[in-house]
């Protein structure tokens, strides 16, 4: 083979990857560098805060566990994906893949574990005290309530990174400083009392606003109340005039009745007489065929038969007809009128001459016979309409009565309106409008009618004011003072929702100023805090231990103070060694595809391992002896404190925090522009907190078995003090009584230093209690307290 062609040969590459995959992998670490100093970043802006926010803390922990994650996928990726686990574009994502699925959860979850199991489960109670004192003196610093001689710690400049950084420390500082500690042991009242008041002091403004916003919304209320009371009172006043009106209504109805009455007479007087014109002739003609039959057959001998038969059948032509015209059933006679004819013992002059005295003479008989005075009357009958109509109208009188309700021939409205009908449709009618009258209520009783229209108004009123107040969420009486209105325990639980409990006081008024607002809320809840927070400190320190009430809040406690300046040290580390790392592999990827192995000479097979280590020792060092801060110079406290850290902790431990102090200020501004720029811990909030937070619990419970596995009931005990602490700022105490078989026993409860009383408070938890009496062995067992079980019954047996 010729030069020329060796000349034009591509150089076989030595590098054990393809260079996409390089390229790929230095694009990835270019992009995780970014969220990496933003957590660093947020991790100081947090740690070093005026004071921790539980919720804050637990955003940025979750968001730089999965940051790790993601950079120890990425290095172990870079360093364990080559050869054959590449050797195609498939079988590289497919290994990226296994990795990523393989390191991320160890990473995110590992890292947690580790300190839970190695730092914050190992520790003991006294350790858990004073963790929580560090971190209140800690959290004193930043609200300047507490000065240390020779600090410079500078609290107008409390959200500067030089600040920011040193309280992030500090806190580890001096928890790991035990004759710091103990000198200000008999100080700790007044530390916290001071703590407390500058905070509250400080954050004034805060709680003071969130007052007036609730005063806003209690008065916006009250005005709302004021405009439906204005309305009820409105409604109460037209009451008698509703009455009144409604009796007027009432009269209206009568004489509207009445005129009805006296339509449905004329129209049943019109109905007869239309009747009586047909009827009249035919009943006429009836009367005269019966007669007929009559002197045909009645003076004959053997036609009494033929006399009967031609009468019914008459009188059933007669029904028939009565049927015709709507008429029910009446005997014939029933259409006779009766005629005087003369009365005996009577007679008159004209009529005396007219006989020739015969008249006179037959009166005069009949005086003496004695029948003088008697009627001599006859039946008649008639076809005259006139005779027919007020008969027809007799048989109607109960048709007429069931469809008016009233009988025929009422004579006045005053009649009709003293009739029970009239006063059993009044009482009807009003009764659909819910007014309700006794059944014995007659339109004579006014006053009764109008007793009742008021009492449903005012039924009405009542019920309108209900549901208008009720869909505020309110079942307040009407026409309440401002003063009564705002001491309802309606609006003070509103009152307390807005506010909360732990910046409640009862009854808290909606009207106070500033300085009434500090009197009787800042002032009051300075000292309830201050008085739980140092029973909270003093507590036995056995109340600190694993299963004690307190311990999971000591954990916690010491959770603060050491895992930020650990997480923050790493972090920054990481930032650095891949800020500086980026420069040498984009210049190898440049010359990747080259085989140097032919042209190197050996000391170049070294240069870059140990450029490498110079330069991590450059990283560390320079910071170190170049670098400066105001905390770590000989004249502060600070440098107090890490002496005596480099004295029971470590050396290094002590260099590498004078590092982070040097260092870290000059990355936090970095990190924080970022973050504002790009708002990266506000969509990893919005997006990923909530899923990741629940893997998180999840996963951790099934880990953490020390943590899992306490008792359902010293869970529960945990349970209710987390939530009486978050809820009113103080522990839950219950009555704890121990009941036992063995007369004369002595009971004692290991873990407390009062000494145990039937029936004395303390915090639910769990309490080692130990039973002995003569004759019987003696007896120590842990019992869980809490809301449910406060009365423990502890037997012992005989010896």
């Amino acid at each position: 083979m010729s030069a020329d062609n060796k000349q034009t040969m591509p150089v076989k590459s030595a590098n054990p990857k393809p260079k996409w995959l390089a390229i790929t992998l230095f694009v990835l670490s270019l992009l995780y560098l970014i969220p990496e100093i933003v957590f660093n970043a947020k991790l100081v802006e947090v740690a070093g805060g005026a004071g921790i926010d539980e919720q804050t803390l637990h955003l940025v922990e979750l968001f730089g566990r999965s940051i790790s994650g993601i950079g120890v996928t990425l290095l172990l990726a870079d360093l364990l994906l080559k050869g054959r686990f590449v050797s195609t574009v498939p079988r590289a994502i497919f290994s990226f893949i296994a990795v990523a699925l393989l390191v991320w959860p160890s990473v995110f979850f590992g890292q947690k574990l580790l300190v839970d199991k190695l730092l914050v489960e190992p520790s003991s109670s006294l350790q858990r005290q004073e963790a929580f004192f560090a971190s209140i003196l800690r959290s004193g610093l930043a609200l300047n309530a507490v000065k240390i001689k020779g600090l410079p710690y500078d609290a107008d400049h409390a959200t500067s990174a030089t600040e920011m950084t040193f309280l992030a420390m500090m806190g580890g500082l001096v928890y790991a400083n035990n004759e710091f500690i103990q000198h200000v042991e008999d100080k700790k009242r007044q530390i916290l009392n001071r703590y407390i008041e500058n905070k509250a002091n400080s954050q004034f403004d805060d709680y003071f606003n969130k007052y007036k916003k609730m005063r806003d919304e209690v008065a916006g209320s009250y005005q709302q109340y004021q405009q439906g009371v204005k309305k009820y009172n409105s409604n109460i006043q037209a009451i008698s005039g509703r009455a009144n009106q409604a009796w007027e209504d009432v009269e209206t109805q009568i004489m509207q009745g009445w005129k009805d009455y006296q339509n449905a007479e004329k129209a049943y007087l019109a109905r007869a007489e239309a009747r009586a014109q047909t009827v009249a002739p035919k009943i006429y003609k009836h009367f005269e065929d019966r007669n007929r039959c009559i002197d045909r057959y009645a003076n004959k001998k053997n036609k009494a038969e033929r006399l009967n038969r031609c009468i019914t059948d008459e009188e059933k032509q007669y029904a028939k007809t009565l049927k015709q015209a709507g008429l029910p059933f009446v005997e014939m006679d029933y259409w006779l009128e009766q005629e005087v004819r003369r009365t005996k013992g009577e007679t008159s002059l004209g009529e005396t001459a007219m006989t020739l005295g015969l008249s006179a003479i037959l009166a005069g008989l009949e005086i003496v016979s004695g029948d003088a005075g008697e009627k001599d009357i006859r039946n008649v009958y008639t076809n005259e309409v006139a005779f027919y109509t007020p008969r027809i109208l007799l048989l109607w009188k109960d048709k007429f009565e069931k469809e008016t309700g009233y009988p025929m021939g009422l004579d006045s409205i005053r009649t009709f309106r003293l009739h029970p009908v009239t006063s059993q449709k009044v009482r009807q009618r009003v009764a659909k409008e819910g007014i309700s009258l006794d059944k014995s209520w007659r339109v004579t009783q006014i006053s009764v009618f109008k007793s009742a229209v008021k009492k449903e108004a005012r039924r009405r009123i009542n019920a309108e004011w209900k549901r208008e107040i009720a869909k505020r969420g309110l079942s307040l009486q009407p026409n309440l003072s401002w003063k009564a209105f705002q001491q309802h325990p309606q609006i003070q639980q509103r009152i307390l929702q807005a506010m909360g409990e732990r910046n409640y006081v009862k009854p808290m008024m909606a009207d106070w100023n500033n300085k009434q607002f500090y009197n009787k809320v800042m002032k009051v809840n300075i000292q309830r805090e201050a008085e739980y927070w140092l029973s909270y400190i003093e507590s036995a320190r056995a109340q600190f231990e694993d299963g004690a009430p307190l311990a999971e809040n000591g954990k916690s406690a010491l959770r603060s103070i050491i895992v930020p300046p650990i997480s923050m040290s790493l972090s920054l580390l990481l930032v650095l060694l891949t800020v500086l790392k980026l420069p040498f592999k984009f210049w190898a990827l440049i010359d990747y595809d080259k085989d140097f192995s032919q042209q190197q000479a050996a000391w170049e097979k070294y240069l870059s391992p140990v450029l490498s280590v110079l330069l991590i020792v450059t990283l560390f060092v320079v910071p170190l002896v170049v670098g400066s801060s105001k905390f770590t110079e000989a004249k502060s406290t600070t440098s107090y404190f890490l002496d005596k850290f480099d004295e029971t902790v470590s050396p290094a431990g002590s260099l590498v925090m004078k590092w982070v102090l040097h260092t870290q200020p000059m990355v936090q501004p970095i990190g924080a522009k970022l973050d504002d720029n790009m708002q990266i811990t506000a969509l990893f909030k919005r997006v990923l907190e909530q899923p990741i937070g629940r893997m998180d619990s999840f996963v951790m419970a099934k880990l953490n078995t020390q943590k899992a596995g306490a008792s359902e009931e010293m869970q529960a005990g945990f349970d209710e003090q987390q939530q009486a602490i978050a809820k009113s700022g103080q522990l839950l105490e219950l009555p704890f009584v121990v009941k036992t078989n063995a007369p004369g026993a002595q009971i004692r409860v290991m873990n407390i230093k009062p000494k145990y009383r039937e029936g004395i408070k303390l915090p639910s938890g769990n309490y080692n209690v130990e039973v002995s009496a003569p004759g019987f062995k003696t007896k120590r067992v842990w019992v869980a307290h809490n809301q449910k079980t406060q009365t423990h019954q502890i037997n012992i047996s005989k010896s």
